[in-house]
């Protein structure tokens, strides 16, 4: 936690900073002091050099956050070097001229990147930290900097990789992390929460029944949502065009569908991540029919942006969706607190669409600061993330950590078979193996080979106590072989070697040739012990 996550927190937190100053004050800030019209052409600009972007630096896949989910997955991959330049700058492109992109994507990415990178640095000087554990902290580094949130960052971190389940062996340097990244950030950077509250929230019992439908409703939501945006990824994909033309049609489309929202609302609610139209429907400003064409507005906006290969984050913009349904209750029900529903919106539905209950309470109660919402938005959170039913916006988030049998079945045998194998011939007698079996190895079994080490059966301790001790100098081992013994394959599973142990009644099983049936190995329970002990310490 000093030597790595400490540091790499500061690292992250610089980054970060560099980075929101580049899209918010260099780029969007002064997009936003335009024209309405040139306002409204920015995301087809941006949108455009995305793709040029894009296809100059060769990058195949345009998702950031979903990127160290796998990344973490497959530890040996490791977070792409070669194309984060391109990346990077692609983000940019589609947030700093208003694609409905967020920056927490694009934050999470680029602190697992420094993260993966300081840890192959630590490498070189002898300092082991496992890269799995690292890239989360990276990634929680840069959650936590960009929400002004440090322990929403952390917890986001660790429950990325999983639908119903926890990175927890990354807990504790991720929050070590956050807190050093945000304080580095807060340095240079306005560290505002995102959703200032102007009142003091109490415990309301209405709240807390209202907070089940309102994550009914979430729920549901994210299931339109999450459809909408792999509909159009699809149509998109299926284009047969360059990624210039995708991001080319896709920035056109959200140009005209910012106009017809200006139109209609008097604002181009689509453009930009939507913190400022979020904060807007906390302050009440839309009416039940504006908050509602905001919802359908704002979710069409993100699932083009993404659908066409815009580089970006989508908490923010699932947030604003979930604003907007959220203040259409706050509309139609008035709640004590004006505001309130809105707030249980957005952890409802980003608690659906990122399968993340903790998060998205956590971070509500942390960005306004008032503790107490967590209750309700517990509530709204765990009901919208049993509707979403599993269903995701990462392609690469897995359902639970994998449990031992998971870990077995992902490992060869050969990677774990014993090579050096002692064995019985045909032709010795049961006298002479019974020494070799109870004196001299206290094997319950042996391999019997012929002299071409074809494997011919297994002959143990049940053969000897069917034959009469009188007769073991003249029994030979030929005619009491067991010639039915359970074998593996060396390209099996070590599962699939388990099953063989716990079935048969020896304490290992042969290994063979699939082809010519000769014995190339054993495995025993101490070796998958091992094998399963070695993997668990890897993975932590």
């Amino acid at each position: 936690m000093l030597l790595v996550a400490a540091p790499v927190g500061v690292l992250v937190g610089l980054a970060i900073a560099a980075y929101d100053w580049t899209v918010n004050e260099l780029l969007w800030r002064r997009i936003t002091d335009q024209p309405v019209g040139l306002q409204l052409l920015a995301p087809f600009a941006g949108l455009l050099l995305t793709g040029i972007v894009l296809r100059l630096f060769r990058v195949t896949s345009s998702s950031m956050a979903d990127e160290v989910v796998r990344a973490y997955h497959e530890p040996g991959a490791g977070m792409p070097a070669g194309t984060a330049p391109g990346k990077l700058v692609a983000s940019v492109a589609t947030m700093g001229f208003g694609g409905s992109a967020g920056m927490e994507g694009a934050s999470k990415w680029l602190g697992a990147t420094v993260g993966s990178l300081a840890q192959r640095g630590l490498h070189r000087l002898g300092v082991r930290a496992p890269a799995k554990t690292t890239l989360l902290v990276g990634g929680s580094a840069g959650i936590a900097a960009i929400f002004r949130a440090p322990l929403s960052g952390a917890i986001m971190g660790v429950e990325s990789p999983y639908k119903h389940d926890l990175a927890h062996e990354a807990l504790l340097p991720a929050l070590v992390a956050s807190a050093t990244s945000f304080w580095t950030f807060a340095q240079l950077r306005p560290a505002t929460p995102y959703f200032p509250i102007h009142f003091q929230y109490t415990l309301a019992s209405r709240d807390l029944l209202v907070a089940v439908p309102l994550g009914l409703a979430a729920g549901l939501a994210s299931h339109l949502f999450l459809w909408t945006l792999a509909r159009l990824r699809r149509r998109f994909e299926g284009l047969g065009a360059s990624i210039l033309v995708r991001t080319a049609v896709g920035g056109a489309l959200l140009s005209l569908l910012g106009l017809a929202a200006w139109r209609l609302l008097g604002a181009p609610v689509t453009l930009g991540a939507g913190l400022p139209v979020a904060n807007d429907l906390l302050a009440g400003r839309y009416a039940l029919w504006a908050a509602l064409a905001v919802f359908g507005f704002k979710l069409l906006a993100t699932a083009i942006t993404f659908g066409c290969g815009g580089v970006g984050g989508l908490y923010v913009p699932s947030a604003t969706i979930g604003a907007a349904l959220g203040a259409a209750f706050d509309a139609a029900l008035a709640p004590g607190h004006p505001g309130v529903y809105t707030l249980l919106g957005i952890a409802a539905f980003t608690g659906a669409s990122y399968n993340s209950i903790l998060f998205a309470a956590v971070f509500v109660a942390e960005s306004t600061g008032n503790v107490f919402l967590a209750v309700p938005a517990l509530i709204a959170s765990s009901v919208a993330f049993t509707v979403s039913a599993g269903v995701s916006n990462s392609r690469s988030q897995r359902a639970r950590r994998p449990g031992w049998r998971d870990q077995l079945r992902a490992l060869p045998v050969a990677r774990i078979m014993t090579t050096r194998i002692v064995t019985a011939t045909p032709e010795e007698t049961l006298e002479r193996f019974s020494r070799s079996v109870l004196l001299d190895h206290h094997f319950k079994a042996l391999p019997v080979v012929d002299p071409q080490g074809t494997l011919l059966g297994m002959v143990g301790l049940a053969q000897l106590r069917s034959v009469p001790m009188a007769d073991w100098h003249r029994t030979r081992v030929a005619h009491v072989l067991d010639a039915e013994a359970r074998t593996v394959c060396a390209h099996q599973s070590v599962a699939d070697a388990e099953a063989a142990l716990r079935r048969g009644g020896a304490d290992y099983v042969p290994v063979v040739d699939a082809t010519t049936y000769r014995l190339v190995g054993i495995v025993s329970d101490s070796d998958i012990y091992r094998a399963l002990g070695a993997r668990r310490f890897t993975a932590a």
